[in-house]
């Protein structure tokens, strides 16, 4: 008993004598060990052969395959119901999607309007017409084009007359 007394007293002093003080504030330790990135990738190699001797033996696939089969029916169960809710939210979010970009919105803003609308309680759809009501930023800006038959046409003025019929009025004055 008298030796453990001595250790730790003897443990005590060593503690306190290693620390000095730093412009009077705080108590800092002499003996702080750094390492080196070389030693620090030394320990590192060392760490992954002895995991690699460790687990030598072992075949990730067998394992896989033993882990799968000690799983139990409600287990496996609730795995398919999770993974069916996942495909479910990824179906919503494609539909979604696709409603979007079928509502005229700009694909530069689609992915913003998408998430706005998610958030938002109530039918999806409901909710995007409305928002798009509120905000037609977002929308694509239809202008107008006149349909053409592929042939280019110039009009000079409302007021001018085409070539034949410039014809007719000098030849023909009354006509008009």
């Amino acid at each position: 008993m008298e030796e453990k007394e001595n250790s730790v007293t003897q443990t005590e002093t060593v503690e306190t004598e290693e620390k000095t003080e730093v412009s009077g504030e705080q108590p800092v330790e002499k003996n702080e060990k750094t390492y080196t990135q070389d030693e620090v990738n030394a320990l590192d190699k060392k760490l992954k052969e002895k995991y690699e001797k460790k687990y030598a033996g072992i075949d990730l696939k067998k394992y896989k395959e033993w882990e799968e089969s000690q799983k139990t029916d409600s287990q496996k169960q609730q795995e398919i119901l999770q993974e069916n809710e996942t495909l479910k939210k990824q179906l919503v979010i494609a539909e979604n999607k696709s409603v979007v970009a079928n509502a005229g919105v700009d694909s530069k803003f689609q992915k913003f309007v998408l998430s706005e609308v998610s958030e938002m309680e109530g039918e999806f759809e409901d909710n995007l017409k409305d928002y798009l009501k509120e905000n037609p930023q977002f929308l694509i800006n239809k202008v107008e084009t006149p349909k053409t038959n592929g042939v280019a046409t110039k009009k000079i003025s409302d007021d001018a007359d085409d070539g034949v019929t410039a014809i007719l009025k000098a030849k023909h004055p009354d006509l008009f």
